[in-house]
């Protein structure tokens, strides 16, 4: 039956999908299960190439194209705002691959911006802030995705290109990475993340923004080396529920 609905692009990876939805749950004021909203969590992981893989180019395919497809599916079982649970998913490359394959048959979708709304965040709940660390994978490095926290009076700080490396595996590593583990962390990438946390403290981060949502993941507190840590997950959750139904949001939880 086609109601109108949030909907969620998940298998970036899989476990990042369900963590959203379950935010834009938690986000919700609802006293019973009747009064949660309407929800689509669709997670296709195998349709997906890696975000991260394309930009390096890896893989010749735009993610963007299939991305697209799940979208305009998931609009005809009455989707009218979504998110993907994906930071990489919104490299310009990418998104913009998305915003064209939706624009030809006319959707009407609304798509959130992870970024853009992480910047709103920012500007809203931690207004004395000027300088935002950044941990995310190499592709959102490279395509330097979050200078357009730029457009919110922000600074972003980013790590050397041997502190990336060292971050990139504590994601990606065969042997003890998070997205190898299914979404746990090891003792090694925990100590990675809290490495790269200091570092971009002593740079002048402010702040520090969990880039991947793979990051929220695994670690889910608000503080890392006594910086205010983003979940760019939660804020994706907040937004969706305030495109949607803006009486149902829940205070931000900082």
């Amino acid at each position: 039956m086609k109601k109108p609905s949030i909907g969620i692009v998940g298998g970036m990876g899989p476990g990042a999908g369900i963590d959203l939805a379950a935010k834009v749950i938690s986000q919700t004021r609802a006293g019973n299960d009747q009064e949660h909203l309407p929800l689509v969590l669709y997670s296709f992981p195998g349709d997906i190439g890696d975000r991260t893989d394309y930009v390096l180019g890896k893989i010749r395919e735009n993610p963007g194209t299939a991305i697209a497809n799940i979208l305009l599916e998931m609009e005809k079982a009455g989707v009218t705002v979504a998110g993907m649970a994906c930071n990489s998913a919104h490299i310009p490359v990418i998104f913009e691959e998305i915003t064209v394959k939706l624009k030809h048959p006319g959707s009407s979708v609304r798509l959130a911006h992870m970024v853009r709304e992480v910047g709103s965040c920012i500007r809203q709940n931690y207004s004395g802030v000027k300088r935002v660390g950044i941990m995310g994978t190499t592709g959102t490095h490279v395509s330097s995705l979050y200078d357009l926290l730029e457009d919110y009076g922000l600074k972003t700080v980013n790590l050397t290109d041997a502190g990336q490396e060292m971050l990139h595996s504590a994601i990606y590593h065969p042997a003890y990475g998070i997205k190898s583990l299914s979404g746990k962390v090891s003792e090694k990438s925990t100590e990675i993340l809290k490495r790269t946390c200091r570092s971009l403290k002593k740079r002048g981060a402010e702040v520090v923004v969990f880039a991947c949502t793979e990051l929220s993941l695994a670690l889910q507190q608000p503080t890392m080396e006594g910086l205010p840590v983003i979940d760019t997950n939660l804020v994706l959750a907040r937004a969706l529920i305030h495109a949607f139904a803006p009486e149902k949001l829940g205070p931000w939880p900082g």
